[in-house]
């Protein structure tokens, strides 16, 4: 009547990486008569290399409406999902929200979010492209000067 946990987690799997349910042996059949259903019988598509997270550590109203128009405007970039990012903010009353956007070890940008909430859409689509921008700027720089003595996030 009710799932058992390993059924519930073989779901949750199957969803996270239709790759892995493609793996797991196919139940024995022993009509003749039953069809799979046309996502079964196709190939599965290839995963990406890496899968991408935006973590988003904002504090106020303001800095979570940021957030989500950063992370919309983030997605609509090529090759964005190879990339993890953490939004952080450090919120003042008095001078608006300073907001720091860090990709591996580095600090890619800082703003500063203006006290009130007008044009945070504008200020957040700026704000991925020069994100990504400098991440691009950063991988480029890490492909030309290659240090054996210096670790890839060292430079």
């Amino acid at each position: 009547m009710f799932p058992t946990a390993r059924s519930i987690l073989v779901t949750l799997l199957s969803i996270a990486w239709p790759a892995l349910a493609g793996a797991a042996p196919e139940p024995a059949v022993t009509s003749a008569a039953v069809t799979l259903p046309p996502q079964a019988t196709t190939a599965a598509e290839p995963e990406p290399e890496a899968w991408a997270i935006v973590t988003s550590q904002m504090i106020t109203v303001a800095g979570h409406e940021f957030g989500n128009h950063f992370i919309a405007a983030w997605r609509d970039k090529p090759g964005s999902e190879r990339y993890t990012l953490a939004l952080r903010e450090r919120p003042s009353a008095r001078w608006g929200s300073l907001v720091w956007i860090e990709s591996g070890q580095q600090r890619v940008l800082q703003l500063q979010l203006p006290p009130a909430r007008a044009g945070l859409r504008t200020l957040a689509d700026n704000a991925a492209d020069n994100a990504y921008q400098a991440i691009l700027d950063i991988e480029r720089q890490r492909r030309l000067a290659g240090d054996a003595d210096l670790a890839p996030d060292e430079f």
